[in-house]
């Protein structure tokens, strides 16, 4: 796929937005407060990670994994394309399965460090093998994430946003966990995911994801309750 900024000037930009000392200080503060399981760091990788596509079911998207050992950055990028039969964009992921995976139960969710080279609205996380009757071919719990564009960021997806219910065919949910508690990710699944996986699903299009690290976060009870937009905006206030 076309790239739009290298990786290089992804390492070297720099967030020059207009932003109160008091606001980034805070931020900087709540984000270092908060306790962090880690589940993969690509600058020494302990998982094997692997990419499947639509091509499984008849699609035309492709994809490809690169590892830089240099920047310790795991490179995800492909093309979502229309899969013919159905006239719906199809799917990519990236994903490891050669588990146990650490205990994240006493998370609040999940932490990528990652940086995208163009705009994509169809990431999203999974993680999980849990299968719901006449699920098909959905496996897991998936959340959707959006990805900063050209610089590096700590992107937060709680395990709230996660659920059992979504559509095979767009990847979309269909009953969300705070509408129903029972699909939310279960204890057993959160003590070792045995699977994560990575997707570009359901809007076609380019993508390419430059990834750091994954990680359990917000790990213990203070954090799990912690309003940090409340903390920065106070901070920022005094």
């Amino acid at each position: 796929p076309s790239c739009s900024i290298s990786f290089q000037n992804i390492t070297m930009m720099h967030y020059t937005r207009s932003v109160p000392a008091t606001l980034m200080i805070a931020a900087s503060l709540a984000v270092a407060s908060a306790a962090n399981i880690p589940i993969e760091s690509f600058s020494d990788p302990v998982h094997t990670w692997n990419t499947m596509n639509d091509p499984v079911m008849g699609g035309e998207s492709s994809s490809s994994l690169s590892l830089d050992r240099e920047h310790g950055t795991l490179i995800f990028s492909g093309e979502v394309a229309i899969v013919p039969y159905l006239g719906v964009p199809g799917f990519i992921l990236a994903y490891a399965d050669d588990g146990p995976f650490p205990d994240v139960s006493s998370c609040a969710g999940l932490r990528l460090r990652i940086a995208a080279e163009e705009e994509y609205k169809g990431y999203r996380l999974s993680f999980g093998y849990r299968h719901l009757p006449g699920g098909g071919h959905a496996y897991g719990y998936k959340a959707d994430f959006d990805a900063p564009v050209g610089v590096w960021g700590d992107v937060f997806v709680p395990f709230e946003n996660f659920t059992a219910s979504w559509d095979e065919a767009s990847g979309d949910p269909i009953v969300t966990c705070g509408e129903n508690p029972d699909f939310c990710p279960d204890e057993e699944t959160l003590r070792d995911m045995r699977t994560i996986s990575i997707w570009g699903e359901g809007v076609a299009g380019n993508e390419t994801l430059y990834i750091e690290s994954i990680g359990g976060t917000r790990c213990d009870e203070s954090d799990k309750n912690q309003d940090l937009e409340s903390t920065i905006m106070s901070a920022a206030a005094d």
